[in-house]
C-alpha cells in the first residue's frame, strides 16, 4: 500500500556524470575507507561502452576487498529510493520486472512523488539480502536503463538515481518477422517485438486449451488494444494496431 503521494508542478533536476571513485565512496560510505578507495579506484576507470560507470565491474572490486557486504546476519528492513525522469508506466514496469528478478519479490512501496516527469519512489523490503549493485545494474541494462548514482544513506538505507533516457522494454523471446517460431509454455507472459511487423498469428497446441489475452502497447506500454477472449482458441491472427511496438501474449485464465 502506498502511504504517501504527492503530484506537485516543479522540478529542478541537475545531474553530472560521476566517477568510478565518487560512485565506490557512496557506496561504502565510510570515511575511514577512502584511502583504499584512492588506491584501487583513483587511477582505474571503470566505464562501460555507453560512458556510464560499469557498477558491475565497481561492485565486484568493493567485494572482492571486503569493502561492501551484501549479506547480513539476519533479515532487516531495507529502504530502497529510486528516482529518474521517466515515463510512468515504463518506470514501473521495468523496476518491477527488475526487482523481481534480483529476488525481491515481495515489498512495500511506501512513498510516491511525480513532478513534471520525474518520479521518486521508495519502497521496502525485508531481507537478509542487500540489493547486489552490480546485479541491479545489468538487469536495468538489459532494458538500455542506466545507473547515474548509488548511495549508501545508512547501514540499510539506498538512494539510486536511474537515467530512462532510452529505456526499451526487454523483450523474453525473439521472434524474426515471417519466421515462425516454436516457444514452450511460458512462466511468465511473453513479451514481443513488434517493429516493423504488420500482423500477429499464434498457433497453440490442439492439446492445449488456450484463451488469448494479448495487449498492444506503444513504445512507453500505453495500452492501444486488447484482445480477449473467453473461448478457446488456439489459432489466433490479429492485424497489429498502428503504434504497437510490443505486445503482451497471456491466457485469460492463466
Amino acid at each position: 500500500m502506498v502511504k504517501k503521494i504527492i503530484i506537485l508542478t516543479l522540478w529542478v533536476n541537475i545531474s553530472f556524470a560521476i566517477s568510478s571513485l565518487e560512485l565506490a565512496k557512496n557506496l561504502v560510505n565510510n570515511s575511514s575507507k577512502n584511502s583504499q578507495l584512492e588506491l584501487l579506484f583513483s587511477n582505474n576507470s571503470y566505464i562501460d561502452n555507453n560512458g556510464n560507470c560499469d557498477i558491475a565491474k565497481i561492485s565486484q572490486i568493493l567485494k572482492t576487498n571486503s569493502l561492501i557486504a551484501l549479506t547480513l546476519s539476519n533479515p532487516q528492513s531495507l529502504r530502497l529510493n529510486f528516482k529518474a525522469k521517466a515515463d510512468e508506466v515504463m518506470f514501473f514496469k521495468i523496476l518491477s520486472d527488475v526487482l523481481t528478478d534480483a529476488g525481491y519479490i515481495y515489498f512495500i512501496p511506501t512513498d510516491l512523488i511525480l513532478r513534471e516527469g520525474n518520479i521518486d519512489y521508495t519502497i521496502q523490503v525485508e531481507s537478509q539480502y542487500v540489493l547486489d549493485p552490480g546485479t541491479l545494474y545489468n538487469l536495468l541494462k538489459e532494458n538500455s536503463v542506466y545507473i547515474n548514482n548509488i548511495k549508501r544513506i545508512r547501514a540499510y538505507d539506498y538512494e539510486y538515481d536511474l537515467n530512462f533516457s532510452n529505456a526499451v522494454l526487454k523483450t523474453n523471446t525473439n521472434v524474426n518477422l515471417n519466421t515462425p517460431k516454436s516457444l514452450e509454455k511460458p512462466l511468465k507472459d511473453y513479451v514481443l517485438d513488434l517493429k516493423n511487423a504488420t500482423n500477429l498469428i499464434i498457433d497453440a497446441n490442439d492439446l492445449d486449451n488456450w484463451f488469448p489475452k494479448i495487449f498492444f502497447l506503444d513504445k512507453n506500454l500505453n495500452l492501444i488494444k486488447a484482445v480477449k477472449s473467453e473461448n478457446k482458441n488456439n489459432h489466433f491472427s490479429e492485424l497489429i494496431p498502428n503504434g504497437a511496438i510490443y505486445a503482451i501474449v497471456s491466457d485469460m485464465y492463466s
